[in-house]
């Protein structure tokens, strides 16, 4: 049947109402938050140390951590003078369908090599892995979302350490998103050799002093906010930290938009959290705040590095003045030209799966080896013309 949009449109009428009352609430909000930042700007010292016991109050605890800038400090952008040499990677997956005749995961990884102001074209290479067999199961069967796409973060991550040993020139790597894995539970095995490889990708990239970064368009995150909640709470709920939230609503883009002009970055934070917990000493994760937007029309991308490159004031100005080089390249929509290019490398068409699938088949019947059958569920949908996408 088809969706009901008068019942839709009931529901959108009260969510309107509804988000006139929560828009005042927030614009006080905001105000507040921001008066936060200025007061305690420069009680660095005296902010930390407030996370470091809210944090061994509450072990989950997740916020900014400020270090020796001050919150409300911006940083302009650098002028870079030498040759260097970007790398941009992105992935994309094939997930195992259990509706299909075989099942297989396939990861790609599209990267972009651009040697900016030398006039060389930029260059392109994917490299992909196909996963089958064995590879496909783990303790609660045939692997999901969360493995494969930690897989293609590895995978992501020792592409780009290979290419940057090959370099001469000193090289800056962006990867779309974070680098802080939220998917990576600790408590299952499956997860932790990946994981650890993860980690020794990084760890190489440290080694070759790479200025990596990961970048997240139009963040949500509130982890300066959280910070600044830490304040407000009166010294016997300190244990209720990060779970008691009086400024719920707003976000860090909300702080930093009318500080920052365009070009210009926040101060750096480092995280507080129990998953950054993993990435220690030189992987330790930290993040600032980049306008890569207008004078008319701010635009904050949060931009995560590791320690390795916050401790080395050349490996960040390569971060900060590579991002914004590669925001200027687009017109209009400002994002890093790089990463765009690597994600239309990097993207698996449903042909291409197709295709992924037919290969397979042929060989596995060449071979004289069993094939399955379309499940009845993917066999009607395909009857019945609904070939836009795979559904399991």
């Amino acid at each position: 049947m088809p969706v009901n949009f008068l019942e839709i449109q009931r529901q959108i009428r009260e969510a309107g109402s509804e988000a006139q009352r929560r828009q005042e609430h927030l614009k006080a909000l905001r105000q507040s938050a921001r008066q936060l930042l200025a007061t305690y700007t420069n009680e660095l010292e005296w902010l930390q140390r407030l996370v470091r016991l809210a944090s061994e109050k509450n072990s989950g605890l997740r916020c900014a951590v400020p270090l020796t800038e001050f919150l409300n400090q911006s940083i302009a952008r650098p002028v870079l003078r030498e040759k260097i040499v970007l790398l941009a990677a992105d992935g994309s997956q094939i997930e195992p369908d259990r509706h299909a005749q075989v099942e297989f995961a396939e990861v790609n990884v599209g990267v972009i090599r651009i040697v900016p102001g030398q006039g060389e074209p930029p260059r392109e290479m994917t490299r992909s892995w196909l996963l089958y067999g064995d590879q496909l199961y783990c303790t609660d069967g045939i692997m999901g979302e969360d493995l494969l796409a930690l897989m293609r973060d590895l995978y992501e991550r020792r592409t780009l350490a290979e290419l940057a040993a090959a370099e001469r020139f000193p090289v800056v790597t962006l990867t779309d998103g974070t680098l802080e894995l939220f998917r990576e539970p600790k408590e299952r095995a499956d997860f932790q050799q990946p994981f650890q490889d993860y980690l020794a990708a990084l760890r190489e990239l440290a080694r070759l002093n790479v200025a990596a970064a990961g970048y997240v368009d139009k963040p949500r995150a509130d982890l300066v906010v959280r910070l600044l909640e830490l304040v407000l709470l009166p010294a016997e709920q300190i244990a209720q930290a990060g779970r008691i939230r009086p400024l719920l609503g707003v976000t860090d883009a909300d702080l930093f938009s009318p500080l920052l002009k365009p070009g210009e970055r926040s101060a750096v934070f480092a995280i507080q959290s129990r998953s950054a917990s993993s990435f220690s000493d030189a992987l330790a994760l930290h993040f600032f705040y980049l306008n890569v937007g207008y004078e008319e029309k701010p635009w904050l991308a949060r931009v995560e590095v590791p320690a390795w490159v916050v401790q080395n004031s050349v490996l960040l100005n390569r971060v900060h003045s590579a991002l914004m080089e590669q925001c200027d390249w687009m017109t209009g929509k400002r994002y890093p030209y790089a990463l765009h290019r690597a994600h239309e490398v990097a993207v698996v068409t449903r042909e291409e799966k197709l295709q992924i699938e037919t290969m397979f088949i042929t060989e596995m019947r060449r071979l004289g080896v069993e094939v399955g059958d379309t499940s009845f569920k993917q066999s009607l949908k395909e009857l019945s013309g609904d070939r836009t996408r795979y559904q399991r």
